[in-house]
């Protein structure tokens, strides 16, 4: 398919509103990135993985609203899709520990009262939570006190001690213990596979796995993502710089980071998470994006060589008419794809396709009203050389361009 037309649109007599709006867009969204900054997801900030496998079949919305009814903001609930496995799901929360910060603190307060009751057992010494919040760490200086002993003081303090018996760390002399809890996957499987009248599902079940993810890995996952999309745009210049010029590289590049802010900041604006898949879409996006912008290079190059006398400035926009008629039908197969996501999706598709439509946009306006202009700019403030009088003008050259094509 292709769309005809003999019209030469000249895009580049309004550049500056363009160059204008993407300037204020982008400075924007740079800000918001800084404040109030991204709404990081679970796999950025932390947080509790679990696998349940429910007894009979469940809906992700009734799941969904469960966890939600349970003060989890936002949980995600994937289907395995197991065939051996049926009813099994992957469900994500932000929360990583059992225990608040006071409900650790009085734990110790109490631990710490009965054992000045009875001298005889010890005096309490280190004492923390572990960052995955699913034990206890707790040393008992003198005494001689059994695993069992420590678990039973624990959970008449009010810890919510899983089994019978501490686990000794280190040496025996240390008097250090670690005691389990019962972490967030478990409470929140039992609320999960509680009665319908309770807050849960009303379908038993069973726990397959409960994993935590730590603040801190969360971190280094979010400076992993940074570099990746830094990497891949540095990448991309010097391609473009070795494939086609010099003076084509700061335009891309210019262009790419555009898309990447603009997406990145209607993810804040929208309080959307930042999770891996939007890493990834971002990353798509950005290929999409330098994709259609070396076609218009592409012809770009091909124009200079058949008129030497235009202008960068005509050249230009002969190559994005010539190309127009691919750049709509591409961009518009590519919205209209992923917006039965947009629309019809759950949690982690729906925002990967939000993430694209949006870039799609940016990235299409982008080539043209970004990597051009700037190309423009970098060829008459560098490599531009004076012409004759004779100069050939724009309507001169788009009278003997090419046909388009798609």
């Amino acid at each position: 398919m292709e769309i005809k037309t003999t019209r030469v649109y000249d895009f580049m007599s309004i550049r500056r509103y363009w160059i204008a709006f993407s300037l204020i867009a982008a400075l924007v969204s740079a800000v918001l990135v800084w404040k109030p900054g991204p709404r990081y997801g679970i796999d950025f900030l932390g947080g509790t993985e679990l696998t349940v496998q429910f007894n009979g079949p469940v809906s992700t919305d009734d799941i969904r609203t469960a966890l939600e009814r349970m003060g989890n903001e936002r949980p995600e609930v994937v289907p395995t899709q197991s065939t051996s496995r049926p009813n099994e799901y992957i469900i994500r929360v932000e929360k990583t520990s059992s225990l608040s910060n006071a409900e650790r603190d009085n734990i110790r307060r109490e631990v710490d009262r009965r054992l000045r009751e009875t001298p005889d057992r010890g005096t309490l010494g280190d004492y923390r939570l572990s960052p995955g919040g699913d034990h206890l760490v707790v040393q008992i200086n003198g005494g001689n006190m059994s695993a069992a002993d420590v678990s039973t003081l624990l959970r008449d303090s009010g810890a919510n001690v899983r089994g019978d018996a501490a686990i000794q760390m280190g040496a025996r002399d240390d008097h250090r213990w670690q005691v389990p809890l019962i972490g967030v996957g478990d409470r929140i499987f039992r609320q999960l596979t509680a009665a319908r009248a309770q807050g849960g599902v009303g379908v038993e079940g069973r726990l397959n796995a409960s994993v935590w993810v730590s603040p801190k890995a969360g971190k280094e996952l979010r400076e992993a993502a940074v570099r990746a999309v830094a990497y891949s745009i540095v990448f991309i210049m010097i391609y473009v710089a070795f494939r086609f010029d010099l003076r084509f590289a700061p335009g891309g590049i210019l262009a790419l980071t555009h898309d990447a802010l603009v997406t990145l900041g209607f993810f804040v604006i929208t309080r959307k998470e930042v999770t891996i898949s939007t890493v990834a879409a971002i990353l798509t996006v950005v290929g999409y994006s330098m994709n259609d912008t070396i076609i218009v290079y592409d012809r770009i190059r091909e124009n200079l060589a058949r008129r030497r006398n235009a202008r960068m400035l005509d050249v230009i926009n002969i190559s994005v008419n010539e190309m127009l008629s691919r750049t709509i039908l591409t961009s518009t197969t590519v919205v209209l794809s992923v917006s039965a996501f947009a629309v019809i999706g759950t949690g982690v598709i729906r925002d990967f396709a939000w993430a694209m439509i949006v870039g799609v946009v940016a990235g299409t306006y982008s080539s043209i009203y970004v990597a051009a202009p700037f190309t423009e700019w970098i060829d008459s403030r560098f490599f531009h050389t004076p012409v004759a009088q004779g100069e050939v003008a724009m309507t001169t050259a788009a009278a003997d361009a090419p046909s388009e094509t798609a």
